[in-house]
């Protein structure tokens, strides 16, 4: 009787992308690719990207490889619908709106051939607005991630943090040579191949990672995500039928808020749960907890925040909520914490008119140390205080 061998699907996978790592092209692998997957699930490619994060390649190379994995799977992944109002949705049609957006950028870099100063305004206004896609890559590293990593699931999401802030770094250096009107010529060389990366994310978001949620995330789940997009916000969706906000809070609708209710009594006084919700979320600036097993366990939901923080956050492993370029920083300051080799440190940032200060503290009770609280805050108008301000006259 003839025998049929079983193909490990993830395994055949990871031998395409190796391929592709050793420097074939991609013409040469997508034939006998496409001859041996009739199509292939988000979780499949999950654990391909997985394997080869496991076999040692690091992440930075699989995120080099990311745009020639999309290339190869774009015509073969299974799509996934969703119904109006649902975060996914709205996520898939935003990437409508970017697409077309970038289009629109596309026309303006031909008309800028004659380097004419109206050119470079419209260029830059409509540049300064692609700037916004950072709000829908904020809703999907602190939103969706999350519950990916919670299933095992942490390469893919890796490798598009990385590529997310390539894409943010690039924009921002094409805008700023926008601004000095450099050439058409060096404009192109910038902004081109950073359209071609802005679709190919557009390409995995659509057909990988939604697919990957969907097979991951309860309705609870979108529940969650839906209520906490507001605090984050929408971008390039308003006038697209079902993905607007409204529409978004309207699938939302029949969540209710927790009840505050119960009290908190500590050794130095008591307070309603109530009172002590309000009385962190008053305080000036943003505050974080990681306990010791390194997990998010609190974060204040101040009016004002200075950095995003969703609900879905908690539970999330620390190393997993920056991105990979500051994630070894944040792994020594922690061990350096555990150890005792510190007890706090600072960094601060200028964005705009604001100066940022982030204060780490190692929190310990006597010897046993309980975790990291991170402290942020705008302290601009702090720097600028001088003389005295009493509450009497002397």
């Amino acid at each position: 009787m003839k025998q049929f061998q079983v193909i490990d699907r993830p395994k055949r996978l990871k031998e395409f992308i190796d391929r592709l790592h050793q420097g074939e092209t991609v013409d040469q692998v997508k034939e006998d690719f496409q001859r041996e997957f009739g199509s292939v699930s988000a979780g499949e490619i999950a654990q391909a990207e997985r394997q080869l994060v496991e076999a040692g390649i690091p992440i930075e190379e699989v995120q080099r490889l990311c745009d020639v994995h999309q290339t190869l799977f774009e015509e073969v992944v299974e799509e996934a619908t969703f119904e109006a109002g649902h975060p996914a949705f709205v996520f898939q049609k935003e990437n409508e709106g970017i697409e077309e957006h970038l289009k629109k950028i596309e026309t303006q870099l031909d008309d800028l051939a004659d380097e004419k100063e109206e050119g470079y305004k419209e260029l830059l206004t409509d540049l300064e607005k692609l700037r916004k896609i950072d709000t829908h890559y904020t809703r999907k590293e602190n939103l969706m991630f999350p519950y990916l990593e919670a299933k095992g699931i942490t390469a893919p999401p890796k490798v598009m943090w990385g590529v997310d802030d390539e894409i943010r770094a690039e924009l921002k250096e094409v805008t700023d040579n926008v601004s000095q009107r450099v050439s058409a010529n060096e404009v192109a060389l910038l902004l081109s191949p950073l359209i071609e990366k802005i679709r190919s994310m557009i390409g995995k978001e659509n057909n990988i990672l939604m697919p990957m949620l969907m097979e991951n995330l309860t309705e609870e789940d979108w529940k969650v995500v839906a209520r906490e997009s507001r605090h984050i916000g929408y971008v390039f969706s308003d006038a697209i039928e079902g993905a607007s906000p409204s529409d978004a809070t309207v699938w939302e609708t029949g969540e209710t808020d927790l009840q505050l209710t119960g009290e908190i009594v500590l050794p130095s006084g008591q307070f309603s749960l109530q009172e002590l919700t309000t009385v962190l979320n008053t305080l000036p600036g943003d505050m974080t907890f990681v306990g010791k097993d390194d997990t998010v366990r609190y974060f204040s939901e101040g009016k004002d925040r200075i950095f995003p923080r969703t609900r879905t956050v908690i539970g999330r492993n620390v190393s997993n909520c920056h991105p990979p370029k500051s994630l070894s920083v944040v792994e020594e300051l922690v061990e350096d914490f555990k150890a005792g080799r510190k007890d706090e440190e600072s960094f601060w940032i200028q964005r705009g008119d604001a100066f940022i200060l982030i204060r780490y503290f190692a929190v310990r009770d006597g010897e046993e140390y309980l975790g990291v609280l991170e402290v942020s805050e705008d302290i601009s108008k702090l720097k600028k205080l001088e003389g005295e301000k009493r509450l009497l006259d002397e």
